[in-house]
């Protein structure tokens, strides 16, 4: 295993969080049936937002106390442009070409339970290699070690990359984007995913506004304002539930 660790940005706002634990429940009780471990994340263009929801749920998977391994699969853009990127890593394209073996290619994360396997050397033919042998092999080897593996793919408007992943893992997220996404891309790229005989498990809407998301889910403020929960007035009939110092009451 690589000697670098990476250091894995976890979104701290409250209702993101609370948006991939919803994705990441439903996953499990759809999992719970089907018995899904790997996920290809794909969308219909770039900048929709895939590669920060494919950390976003492997870090919520993570904290649900599974073994996740995140797969940057997209092998055509420069190193230097990733998310992750943290220096010049060998990673799926040196293990799929046969210079490297899986377990000095993957890197451990700042999340417990969460490896991460980097896109590796730049490469100018990665269909040849997803093609391969190697990649069968691959399949095996993850499946036997990890809980989920998640492959985050190139957009399918783009290339045939991940249309080609797609077809070798259990299911396909579509990723896209709110207000940005047309329908006719996305029924193209609906088509494109079901002539390789993909699972598509689902279309997750990415990049909704606040607005948007509270009207959506009604009661949006309910768990955040705590104040709602506590009567800050000493009123007949409430008793402190400690020495009186605190702010919390209990009705006699």
């Amino acid at each position: 295993m690589q000697i670098k660790k990476f250091n894995v940005y976890d979104n701290p706002n409250k209702a993101v969080q609370d948006a991939y634990e919803m994705l990441t429940a439903s996953i499990h009780i759809i999992n719970d049936k089907k018995r899904l471990k790997t996920f290809a994340l794909t969308s219909c263009n770039p900048e929709e937002g895939k590669t920060s929801l494919a950390i976003s749920l492997a870090i919520s998977m993570a904290h649900a106390g599974w073994k996740v391994l995140l797969v940057d699969a997209d092998m055509r853009k420069p190193s230097a442009a990733k998310r992750l990127n943290e220096g010049s890593q060998v990673g799926l394209s040196d293990y799929l070409a046969g210079d490297v073996e899986l377990s000095d290619a993957i890197s451990e994360t700042n999340v417990a339970n969460l490896t991460y396997f980097s896109c590796g050397s730049d490469n100018k033919n990665p269909i040849e290699l997803l093609c391969s042998n190697r990649f069968e092999q691959l399949m095996d080897k993850v499946q036997g070690k990890y809980d989920f593996v998640l492959f985050d793919t190139p957009a399918l408007g783009t290339v045939v990359d991940g249309a080609i992943i797609a077809s070798k893992v259990n299911a396909t997220l579509l990723i896209v984007k709110s207000g940005y996404t047309t329908l006719t891309s996305l029924k193209r790229v609906k088509e494109q995913l079901e002539s390789f005989n993909a699972n598509i498990l689902g279309v997750v809407l990415n990049k909704v506004k606040k607005r948007d998301y509270k009207m959506y889910h009604r009661s949006y403020n309910y768990f955040f304002n705590t104040n709602r929960f506590l009567n800050k007035k000493t009123e007949k009939g409430y008793l402190p539930l400690d020495d009186g110092t605190s702010k919390n009451y209990v009705q006699l």
